[in-house]
């Protein structure tokens, strides 16, 4: 049955699709990149994960945001029930995470992967915090997932 609760659900976990998935690919195709230690392609990558997350993961997540307000409000569920709360602290967790820590670590990576760059320790360095904070990003983000789709109460 199409109505509104059900549209604002579908364009939710169609946002949740784009914005988590392509994180995630975007995350592996680097650390692949770096573990093979290629340059060129890490400097390309850094490029297309920060057009992506300028481009899709901000408007994604502000969808799900979005989404996620008007199906608490037309389903009434309240906004202080646990997974509800759950929901909402990790993406304002995702909004600084991601502006501050992995931001700032994905231009460190495409600093040490710049043409002309030859330090390949500084690579490395910055790679593997990238990597480390991807890792605690996607986490993170799963632990929404977990809460969204088991909705447990305490």
């Amino acid at each position: 049955m199409i109505n509104a609760y059900n549209l604002l659900k579908f364009v939710h976990v169609l946002s949740v699709i784009v914005w988590i998935g392509g994180v995630t690919a975007l995350s592996i195709l680097l650390w692949r990149a770096r573990s093979e230690r290629n340059r060129e392609i890490v400097s390309v990558l850094v490029r297309q994960a920060i057009a992506f997350g300028q481009r899709l993961v901000g408007p994604a997540s502000g969808l799900v945001l979005l989404t996620g307000l008007a199906m608490v409000g037309l389903g009434r569920i309240g906004f202080s029930t646990f997974w509800v709360v759950w929901g909402l602290t990790g993406i304002a967790v995702h909004f600084v995470f991601g502006a501050v820590i992995l931001r700032r670590r994905t231009m460190q990576l495409g600093e040490a992967s710049a043409p002309g760059t030859t330090d390949e320790a500084a690579l490395d360095v910055a790679g593997r915090r990238l990597w480390q904070a991807q890792l605690v990003y996607l986490l993170i983000l799963a632990s929404v997932v977990w809460a969204m789709v088991l909705k447990p109460t305490f």
